[in-house]
């Protein structure tokens, strides 16, 4: 796909959690990054019976991405979503974060971290779960100390994409920080033995790459694991990350 095939935007989604501050919470507050044509909504429901699990114990924002795309193919497995994307709420539009150029190369990467900032400087995270590309992004966010408040990382189906993590080595420099603070967050990844789009090879790239990760191999495929045992783990997880001072 090229880079004209597609349009930006800079809007939250209408049916994200993202809400008015609320400066009398207490609960930690988690970023949540949706992966490649979905939205902030449709990995909302996607994920429902986790989130609401999730949901009693943290704050979640669920961020749309900058990018909007073609309704074509599906790198998320959320076909049901996405056929809500033919009328003009662009909030179900499905989106990406960046995308690949003609010569195969990954751009707009710095361009969708400037994003992510951007739209979200009133607020401070404790943590980033993402899906797919989404959980890339969550990775290279936590090495470009770009969000420096972060504690941890959950992804699911996310790749090794060696171009965010040479966009978050030059931003970490910028934001007076080093790689190695980002590579000592600790971080839980997911990867699905029957995953047809992205290599187990691939996501234990991340995990390794990414630093301090605990990698989970689970028996299913492209997709956020949503079964109890799973949303355990991370809920554990979570709660022993955010607990370290």
């Amino acid at each position: 796909m090229t880079t004209t095939a597609v349009r930006c935007a800079t809007r939250r989604s209408h049916a994200s959690t993202m809400a008015k501050k609320n400066i009398t919470t207490k609960k930690p507050r988690i970023l949540c990054l949706h992966g490649k044509f979905q939205s902030g909504s449709s990995f909302s429901n996607k994920i429902g019976g986790a989130r609401r699990k999730f949901a009693r114990e943290y704050e979640l924002d669920f961020l749309d991405g900058p990018i909007i795309l073609p309704d074509e193919g599906d790198d998320t497995n959320a076909n049901a979503d996405n056929e809500n994307t033919a009328n003009d709420d662009t909030s179900l539009a499905p989106r990406s974060w960046w995308v690949k150029s003609e010569d195969g190369k990954h751009t707009l990467i710095r361009e969708a971290i400037e994003y992510v900032i951007q739209q979200t400087e009133i607020e401070t995270y404790d943590a980033i779960i993402g899906f797919s590309q989404g959980g890339t992004m969550a990775t290279a966010l936590s090495l470009s100390g770009a969000l420096p408040n972060v504690r941890a990382v959950v992804t699911a189906g996310a790749p090794y994409v060696a171009e965010a993590f040479n966009v978050a080595l030059e931003l970490s420099k910028s934001n007076s920080s080093t790689l190695t603070e980002g590579c000592d967050v600790p971080k839980l990844h997911f990867a699905g033995e029957r995953d047809n789009l992205v290599t187990v090879d691939s996501m234990r790239e991340l995990c390794e790459k990414g630093g301090n990760g605990k990698f989970i191999l689970h028996d299913q495929g492209h997709l956020f694991p949503t079964r109890s045992a799973r949303v355990k783990e991370v809920l554990d997880f979570l709660e022993m990350a955010l607990s370290e001072k």
